[in-house]
């Protein structure tokens, strides 16, 4: 039963939704019916299938109409080189649990991590794949190689301008300029000047006044970018901002060692540093990287010590012995601990097929008749029904032949039989079964428990009259010894499925065959307590109490007589039956004196 959403272009969309079935139904809905990009929220949680995996990630369908995707890194948190893994553990068609991460447009960004959703991991720990690493790390290594990228380039420069300019070293004047504050410091400054308020004061040295100097311009200027940034974009930003020329000059520095400030800062080349200077340069980098590293380590401790309490608490987990599996791995240990428990393999493969994984259950079939021992027989045919279930509901009928002949091969084929037979009729496959049911009484006519199956068959189907001709057929093929018991069965199922009336006379017929046949009366007595009435019950204590059997069956049959007319009757009636019993002790002591 399902309900029509749309038929459009020769094309019908069902669903099995309880809120469509049954609309008037209180019942609460789990999963919300997603129609439009409007119902899905950032932080949502929820549950959809597989649509298909592109290099681009996993397509994840929340709805016919509504489509998501699912990033590789939110996948899992470990690295997958092939893609064919994923395939392998995400088949089209699963359903999983997602958290929403954003809704931009008409596309929804979706996670499968643990830490978003709550459920376990996709990828089990067993396949030893490497985590991602962390972004802390990573950005510390690409800012130490930036800056030595910088530093050797700064060495290079400062090689080109030594040789133009000659041997004579430049250390009258420092200016190191940052991006953001532009500070400037002057080594060899007799007094700070007010144009410029972030100079710094420094010292001034006695020395002598050389033409070199004077032709110089007593500058040295160190200019630091950002790290995102790259040293061509700056050299070509230098040219560009030389060939603009000032509109108005800022004022000069007045210094006794004359220079000028006719270049723009930013289009100087950058000159030798001191050995002091550039050791105190390292010193300041090299500072918040040592912080760094140590924040690092201190939150590496933080995350062992957190792993190491997450263990534990799954070390108390699967130590409980009332806790339920809920992954794959949990079913493999189980199945390790205990192989030769055909329930904990029934459970496995009831797990991949509420997942609709039939390939995957199919497979935990087959581990289990390999693993399970050769003694357990019970255990392996288990399994065989197990698998013959599988192949009925989600299989196709040359499946279910090819396992039906294995399980034959491996099985005593008898119970084979019956449970095939089970299977169809529980299934409603009734013409299946009733095909089967004669192939049985070709290949198994001495077994009492085909006839007897095929009757309560036939019964269930209200075919009264072929179950009577099939009593005749019993018979028929039957050894004499078997025929009172399977007479009384085939009443007994009468009683339960058929008419009352046939089954009292093939009780009576054989009462009045074998009257001396306690079993049957008891048998008897049993059924008519159930469905017959008081009156017809006491007419049959009575005939049982007047017949001529031995003393220990007599007070076995005038006990029940007793019992049942102390529940049911009244003392006079109680009476009557001790009364009897007292004539019948009488009668049999006055034969023995005789």
């Amino acid at each position: 039963r399902c309900y029509i959403l749309s038929n459009e272009n020769s094309k019908i969309q069902l669903s099995l939704r309880q809120s469509w079935l049954n609309p008037k139904s209180n019942s609460k809905v789990e999963d919300v019916e997603i129609t439009c990009i409007k119902d899905v929220k950032k932080g949502q949680l929820v549950r959809g299938y597989v649509k298909s995996i592109t290099p681009s990630g996993v397509f994840f369908a929340l709805s016919t109409s509504v489509l998501g995707r699912i990033l590789f890194q939110n996948v899992s948190p470990y690295f997958v080189q092939k893609h064919s893994l994923y395939e392998k553990y995400l088949p089209e068609g699963k359903l999983l649990t997602a958290k929403v991460l954003g809704v931009t447009g008409k596309h929804v960004e979706l996670s499968l991590l643990p830490e978003d959703t709550g459920m376990p991991n996709v990828l089990p720990e067993s396949l030893g794949l490497p985590q991602y690493v962390a972004e802390e790390e990573n950005t510390e290594t690409d800012g130490r190689e930036k800056r030595e990228e910088l530093k050797v380039k700064a060495k290079q420069r400062r090689g080109n301008s030594d040789s133009e300019q000659g041997s004579t070293p430049l250390s009258q004047t420092l200016c190191l300029v940052n991006r953001i504050t532009f500070k400037i410091h002057l080594s060899c400054c007799p007094s700070p000047c007010t144009h410029f308020p972030l100079l710094q004061e420094a010292k001034p040295k006695k020395r002598k006044i050389c033409p070199a100097d004077e032709s110089d311009s007593g500058i040295e200027v160190y200019y630091r970018e950002e790290e995102e940034e790259e040293d061509g974009q700056e050299e070509a930003a230098a040219k560009k901002k030389s060939k603009i020329r000032k509109p108005i000059e800022p004022p000069r520095l007045q210094v006794s060692m004359g220079f000028t400030w006719d270049e723009d800062i930013n289009a100087m080349d950058v000159p030798v540093l001191n050995q002091k200077e550039q050791s105190s340069e390292s010193e300041e980098e090299e500072d918040p990287q040592s912080k760094l590293k140590k924040q690092t380590k201190k939150e590496k401790e933080l995350e062992k010590q957190k792993k190491e309490k997450e263990l534990c608490k799954l070390e108390a987990a699967l130590m409980d012995p009332s806790r339920q599996p809920q992954s794959a791995d949990d079913f493999d240990r189980l199945v390790l601990s205990s192989p030769n428990s055909s329930i904990l393999w029934l459970q496995y493969m009831a797990f991949h097929l509420q997942a609709t994984e039939i390939e995957k259950a199919r497979a935990v079939a087959e581990r289990a008749l390999k693993t399970i021992c050769f003694r357990e027989e019970q255990e392996k045919l288990n399994v065989w029904v197990a698998l013959l279930n599988l192949e009925n509901m989600y299989g196709t009928e040359e499946t279910l032949m090819k396992v039906f002949e294995r399980a034959v091969q491996y099985n005593e084929p008898l119970k084979v039989f019956q449970h095939l037979c089970d299977i169809y009729a529980s299934s409603e496959k009734n013409k299946k079964a009733e095909e089967l049911y004669h192939t049985m009484l070709k290949r198994f006519r001495q077994e009492k428990s085909v006839w007897l199956k095929y009757a309560s068959f036939l019964l269930k189907q209200g075919q009264t009259e072929a179950t009577h001709r099939l009593l005749e057929r019993a018979l028929k093929a039957l050894p004499t010894k078997e025929h009172v018991d399977v007479i009384s069965r085939f009443a007994q199922l009468e009683f339960r499925f058929g008419d009352s009336e046939h089954a009292k006379a093939l009780f009576e017929s054989t009462l009045s065959s074998y009257p001396k046949r306690t079993d049957i009366w008891s048998i008897y007595m049993d059924i008519m307590i159930k469905h017959g009435s008081q009156k017809e019950i006491r007419d049959i204590f009575e005939r049982v109490i007047h017949l001529s059997l031995a003393p220990k069956k007599m007070k076995f049959f005038f006990k029940r007589y007793l019992d049942y007319e102390k529940k049911f009757g009244t003392t006079e009636s109680v009476l009557a039956v001790k009364r009897a019993a007292l004539e019948y002790v009488e009668t049999k002591s006055s034969l023995v004196d005789t």
